[in-house]
Order: C-alpha cells, then sequence, then structure tokens
C-alpha cells in the first residue's frame, strides 16, 4: 500500500510541476494579476496562475482558489491535456 501512496505522490508532484512551466512559459497574460496564466473552464474558474509562488485558480472576477479546493488530480491532467 505504501508503494501506491508513494506512486500517487510522484505523480502529483509530476504535474504540478508540468502545470508551473507551462503557467510560466504560456503567452497569455493573466486578466487579473501581472503574470502569465493558463486559461481554465473548470467549475467557476477561468485562469491557473503563479501567485507568491503557489499555482492558484481565479474567477471571473479574479478570486483566488486553491489548488486544492475542488479539483482532482484527474482534473489538473485534464488541464494539462
Amino acid at each position: 500500500m505504501e508503494n501506491f501512496k508513494k506512486q500517487y505522490n510522484d505523480l502529483e508532484m509530476r504535474v504540478f510541476g508540468e502545470l508551473r512551466d507551462r503557467i510560466k512559459n504560456s503567452p497569455i497574460k493573466s486578466k487579473h494579476i501581472e503574470g502569465n496564466a493558463i486559461k481554465v473552464n473548470l467549475f467557476d474558474y477561468t485562469e491557473l496562475v503563479i501567485v507568491d509562488s503557489t499555482i492558484v485558480f481565479l474567477d471571473s472576477n479574479g478570486n483566488h482558489y486553491s489548488i486544492y479546493s475542488d479539483a482532482t488530480l484527474e482534473d489538473l491532467i485534464d488541464i494539462l491535456d
């Protein structure tokens, strides 16, 4: 069982790393903060950005939401795909 937890944590870190890289290299500028964004259409979120070294979702009003709030690891993988 411990092996599955390690594999899950490794996958999660790979996904977060890839999201971070894609945000940093994105040509899209956020509508709400100074920085790059990935456009998303997940729940009521419209952007995925980095704020103070943390990946966060933004809604259409610019409100910040934790990446852990509603999204599952599978949702994050779908964003990458």
